[in-house]
């Protein structure tokens, strides 16, 4: 009796505690719009806000060109971008299944950073450092990423300061011995560097050169861009690799929690081409565009996009 006792508190303590610990369905990560939500007892309309947590018997409501992004307490996200009602315990049933810890603990990183605490300490700590930079007798061309950078995936966007007066940018791409590999041009002020383009294969390190067309004096510098051996990442491979497995990597959500990790492990020009993808993705959602922009500031690339 006193075993088969203990073992009904024991039950009832675990389920107490499960349920603190989970005290919501689901939270929202971004959002775009007049978009509101009502309680399962009230009656009033009241308006969702990152951070906002949803529980079951909630009902949201969207309007116009509207986006949510939520996370499930399992660590689910789910994006809503069609003006309608939903039922929360509706949206629960299309993302259960077994709990995304890995998902959700990227996911409260972002929110973490994205707090308004956050974010204006990042600019008195950082800003002063980005705009800082020192410019020669011509116009140095400056990346968004560090002067060597690593990167885990073979595509990479690369990013520069768009410069006053230019028309188009003249992109060299280099290996080791100074030998060019291949020249491109864009009118943008970003470029994506493809590994498995066949004027790179077999390459494993790259170096980049940005000048502006017809005048080579507006540089970058050259830029060394290096693909990491798996065997080398094996302390962060397996976390990537659940990541990946719980993500859409069309949705703009799962690529703001995937520039997370990357920046986490300091592979910081993957970070930053996930934020490239998030905002393509999503291109009017302004939510994106700030993250990516603390993301510059906090790395001391930038204090602002164009």
């Amino acid at each position: 009796m006193k075993i088969k006792l203990l073992f009904l508190i024991i039950s009832a303590s675990l389920i107490s505690f499960s349920s603190f610990s989970q005290d919501y369905v689901f939270k929202v990560l971004a959002n775009k719009g007049q978009n509101t939500y009502k309680t399962a007892s009230g009656t009033d309309w009241q308006s969702l806000r990152t951070g906002t947590k949803l529980n079951s018997g909630d009902v949201i409501k969207t309007t116009g060109n509207c986006y949510l992004a939520l996370l499930s307490a399992s660590g689910k996200p789910i994006e809503l971008k069609e003006a309608k009602e939903y039922k929360v315990d509706d949206l629960k049933a299309q993302v259960s299944g077994s709990d995304d810890g890995i998902v959700s603990k990227y996911a409260d990183f972002v929110l973490s950073k994205m707090s308004s605490e956050t974010r204006e300490e990042n600019r008195k700590k950082y800003a002063s450092v980005t705009g800082a930079t020192e410019r020669g007798s011509f116009q140095q061309i400056k990346f968004f990423m560090p002067t060597s950078a690593d990167i885990y995936n073979p595509e990479a966007i690369i990013r520069w300061d768009p410069q006053d007066g230019a028309d188009a940018y003249q992109i060299v791409l280099k290996d080791w011995f100074d030998e060019v590999l291949m020249v491109a041009e864009t009118k943008d002020s970003f470029f994506k560097v493809d590994f498995n383009d066949s004027r790179l294969e077999g390459m494993e390190m790259v170096i980049v050169n940005v000048s502006v067309k017809g005048d080579e004096d507006s540089n970058s510098g050259d830029y060394a861009i290096q693909r990491v051996d798996e065997s080398e990442a094996k302390e962060y491979t397996v976390e990537l690799n659940d990541l990946k497995s719980s993500l859409d990597a069309n949705s703009s959500i799962s690529n703001l929690i995937m520039a997370e990790f990357y920046e986490q492990n300091d592979l910081l020009l993957d970070a930053l081409t996930s934020y490239e993808y998030a905002i393509n993705q999503s291109p009017d959602v302004e939510y994106f565009k700030e993250a990516y922009q603390e993301f510059l500031m906090r790395n001391g690339f930038s204090d602002k996009i164009d």
